[in-house]
């Protein structure tokens, strides 16, 4: 039995904000706002049995506007950077909004993050719908969009992503939760153990913007696929660091898919708590928040008497299940338009368990 809890926030641009509280037996939940699809919370018994909030988040609907952060957001029409803030479909260049530099990142100045959201209630979820008109942010087509978020009895989180369009366009959706498993920031997210199914990751260049060109992980700090300490991993150092300053890099998954062995692992061993994660998706775009330190101080997880005057650096690391980061300009991802009428479809399940 799932409990569906749903309190208004406030409102946005006239629109009323609400946050959506679901929760199982267990007392496990996930609470979204229908303000960009947003998931604020994360609420997971560590190995005390204590619920300890996972995910980096704010108490004020407020402070996620506009943050720059992301945290928690669905990201769209596109996740991560278009170079250029620009791409071609049938012969037709389509210019976006530049946020990022030259670039445009995460959908631009109001991507889908910004948005409100209808909200439909589920046995055991939300639907939520947008729809996003042709032209916007530079987009193509009039695209019918959802994000269903469910969760289960056994602690798993789903978020499926559903879409049509009118007209041939470029979609790429993620959500951009930061994961800190010790809970309540307690410790910092460094101090996680990360394992990644990924021979290869995509090298990055000036502005992040992907080469189209694969590093193999063999021999460097990127070989995840044993698992390794966060922190460990930044100290052993890379030349991509150079341009990243730590982990923000698009691993490239061994294998899609819902069944079978997770793509990738995130453990905390303060908490005990494990989350293995699972998706459709080809990419998962790891970013250990190594900027985080220049936004708004998270004050949803923050257990201390004063609230610091600034986050710690790698205090979450966001784990983004996407397609290719600028794919519709990189021949060599092998990445397609999205045709008329055709159903943009994927997964990912977050499945939390503690020892």
């Amino acid at each position: 039995m799932i409990n569906i809890n749903k309190s208004l926030s406030g409102t946005h641009n006239g629109q009323a904000v609400y946050e959506y509280t679901l929760q199982n037996a267990n007392g496990f939940s996930v609470s979204v706002l229908n303000l960009g699809g947003t998931i604020t919370q994360i609420a997971v018994k560590d190995k005390h049995g204590t619920l300890k909030n996972v995910v980096l988040g704010y108490k004020n609907w407020e402070d996620y506007v506009g943050n720059g952060a992301y945290n928690g957001a669905t990201i769209g029409r596109t996740s991560g950077r278009i170079h250029n803030a620009a791409f071609t479909i049938d012969g037709k260049t389509y210019h976006l909004f530049k946020n990022n530099g030259e670039n445009s990142l995460h959908g631009g100045k109001e991507g889908f993050s910004s948005k409100i959201f209808s909200v439909k209630e589920l046995p055991n979820g939300l639907e939520m719908l947008y729809i996003s008109p042709d032209g916007e942010e530079g987009y193509p087509a009039t695209v019918n969009f959802k994000v269903i978020y469910t969760i289960t009895d056994d602690n798993s989180l789903h978020i499926a992503y559903e879409a049509i369009a009118d007209a041939k366009t470029y979609l790429n959706i993620t959500n951009h939760s930061y994961f800190n498993l010790a809970g309540d920031m307690e410790v910092n997210g460094d101090a996680q153990v990360l394992k990644i199914e990924a021979d290869n990751i995509c090298e990055l260049a000036e502005g992040l913007i992907p080469t189209g060109n694969y590093l193999a992980v063999e021999g460097t700090t990127f070989d995840l696929r044993k698992g390794k300490v966060i922190a460990e991993g930044i100290a052993e150092g890379h030349p991509q660091f150079e341009i990243t300053r730590a982990y923000d890099h698009p691993f490239v998954l061994n294998h899609s898919g819902l069944s079978g062995a997770p793509q990738l692992v995130l453990h905390s061993p303060h908490s005990g708590i494990t989350m293995e994660a699972y998706t459709t998706q080809r990419v998962a775009v790891v970013y250990t928040g190594n900027f985080l330190d220049e936004v708004l101080v998270f004050d949803k997880v923050c257990t201390p008497k004063e609230k610091p005057t600034k986050n710690p650096r790698f205090v979450g690391v966001a784990i983004e299940m996407q397609d290719f980061p600028d794919g519709i300009n990189q021949p060599k991802f092998g990445v397609k338009p999205l045709e008329k009428g055709e159903v943009y479809k994927h997964e990912t399940i977050y499945k939390f368990r503690t020892k």
